[in-house]
């Protein structure tokens, strides 16, 4: 095994009936709470009624955020941030999916930092990794996708210039999270087989391009994977089993706490990078939609190029039973039984499907080598030119 490091300072409260341990630990934080939502179901449901009755229950002081898009937008979180400052808010609380945790933590570094704009602290842009700290964050995930409540990162969009980049930094990572099952039941079909797609990518990149030396490493993110292949059909099934919920609840977090990766060599994201890229211009596009559209086109790319098929075959054995004995066979099963697993969810089709176009393609491309590249490339285990990924973009045509 390689070295690593691993700073996990999340308390997690697993369960239903944790909302009152949840709001002690929040209170401890701060009196005064922003808690930010998204755009309407949270409420619709009672949800964010039920963490805001426990916070003021522990004394808590609340003030509120909602409207938070998918993929949130750069001006939302200044807005927002402007609101919790006005409040003299001293812990922010998300409640939601990924977006509204990953803009809950946008709006902690504004406030705590007291700067007016976020984007100009984004990768590729010229503040980038300058951010001083964030105020505590707290989260109530309410999808089984981002594993946000335990990461140091935050994905923000700017729809007025077609761009998306992220933040990263270790005081961005919640304090405290209240991960409960029965927040995630009333998630409809689509928006639950998108966060599936979106758990397996965070096994899956690292595991594919970071190399076999953390044999503990695989092991681990061979049964998130597995977890999800076998649960996210039974929940599609049976979507108000609140067990089953919590099983695809619980693989969402172990997939991105840095576990999945420890003892392998470092590797990009490469797939999220490209799927940035491409949402970035397609606000609309959920991230685990985009990733499900270029798993197909990816896999076979690294098959053509030679690269990592003994990873896809290792794979295949592990979590679709392929038993062909040859390394290049077991690889090519292994894509095409993830293929059958997609259809079977309802996360198969193309980019042109989602409203792509052949023209749009080099502009994301180099976008993408852009802001997340050097050097004009990207890197899965050798350059992946903005060339390499047009012919990903254009691989996913097969797929309409």
């Amino acid at each position: 095994m390689n070295s690593f490091t691993i700073w996990n300072p999340t308390r997690m409260f697993f369960g239903p009936e944790h909302g009152p341990a949840f709001a002690e630990s929040v209170a401890k934080l701060g009196s005064r709470a922003l808690v930010v939502s998204g755009g309407g179901s949270v409420k619709r449901l009672g949800h964010l009624d039920a963490v805001i009755d426990v916070l003021k229950a522990a004394g808590v002081a609340v003030e509120t955020f909602e409207g938070v898009e998918p993929n949130p937008n750069a001006p939302t979180v200044n807005k927002a941030a402007a609101k919790g400052r006005a409040f003299k808010t001293q812990v922010v609380v998300a409640v939601g999916g990924g977006s509204v945790m990953d803009a809950a933590k946008a709006i902690a570094a504004l406030i705590h930092t007291g700067e007016p704009d976020i984007w100009p602290f984004v990768t590729g842009q010229p503040k980038a990794g300058q951010l001083a700290g964030a105020l505590p964050v707290a989260a109530v995930p309410t999808t089984a996708a981002t594993a946000s409540e335990v990461t140091p990162y935050a994905v923000i969009s700017y729809y007025e210039h077609q761009e998306k980049s992220t933040l990263a930094h270790d005081f961005l990572k919640p304090l405290v999270a209240w991960i409960n099952p029965a927040f995630t039941t009333e998630v409809p079909a689509t928006t639950t087989a998108d966060g599936g797609a979106d758990i397996i990518s965070h096994a899956i990149e690292n595991y594919l391009l970071g190399g076999g030396d953390s044999p503990l490493a695989d092991g681990y993110s061979e049964t998130v994977i597995r977890t999800v292949i076998e649960t996210l059909p039974k929940v599609l099934a049976e979507p108000q089993n609140v067990h089953l919920r919590g099983r695809l609840l619980w693989a969402s977090t172990l997939a991105l706490n840095g576990y999945q990766t420890a003892g392998r060599n470092p590797a990009e994201f490469v797939l999220h990078s490209m799927e940035h890229a491409l949402s970035g211009l397609m606000p609309n596009l959920a991230h685990g939609r985009g990733l499900a559209t270029l798993y197909p086109s990816y896999f076979r790319w690294l098959c053509d190029t030679g690269r990592a098929p003994d990873r896809l075959a290792q794979l295949g054995r592990a979590v679709f039973d392929v038993t062909e004995v040859h390394t290049e066979a077991a690889a090519e099963a292994t894509v095409e039984k993830f293929e059958a697993w997609l259809k079977k969810c309802g996360l198969y089709q193309s980019l042109e499907s989602l409203g792509f176009a052949s023209k749009d393609y080099d502009g994301v491309a180099d976008y993408c080598v852009k802001v997340y590249g050097k050097d004009g490339q990207l890197n899965a285990l050798g350059a992946m030119t903005a060339a390499d990924i047009v012919a990903i973009f254009e691989g996913t045509f097969r797929q309409a």
